[in-house]
């Protein structure tokens, strides 16, 4: 059995819609291919589901995307 690579992915934040779609947009603006997850929950559920709002990336862009979502926490005085 083999592994595509493509598919590797891994979370790297979760929490609310825009926190979310911000860090996704930053990502992109670094060349990091990123994806949301859960946004069907979030619009159905609200925030009963905490952190069900999830953004994944490729496992080989994992640390340098982490990178950057705690240097926009950092800025924004944002704690996980």
């Amino acid at each position: 059995m083999t592994t595509d690579k493509k598919d590797d992915v891994v979370r790297v934040a979760a929490g609310e819609m825009v926190t979310i779609e911000l860090y996704k947009q930053a990502l992109v603006d670094e060349g990091i291919e990123a994806h949301v997850l859960g946004e069907a929950l979030e619009a159905s559920f609200g925030t009963a589901l905490a952190r069900s709002v999830e953004l994944w990336v490729h496992r080989s862009d994992a640390a340098r995307a982490e990178q950057i979502i705690q240097s926009m926490d950092s800025e924004h005085g944002r704690q996980k």
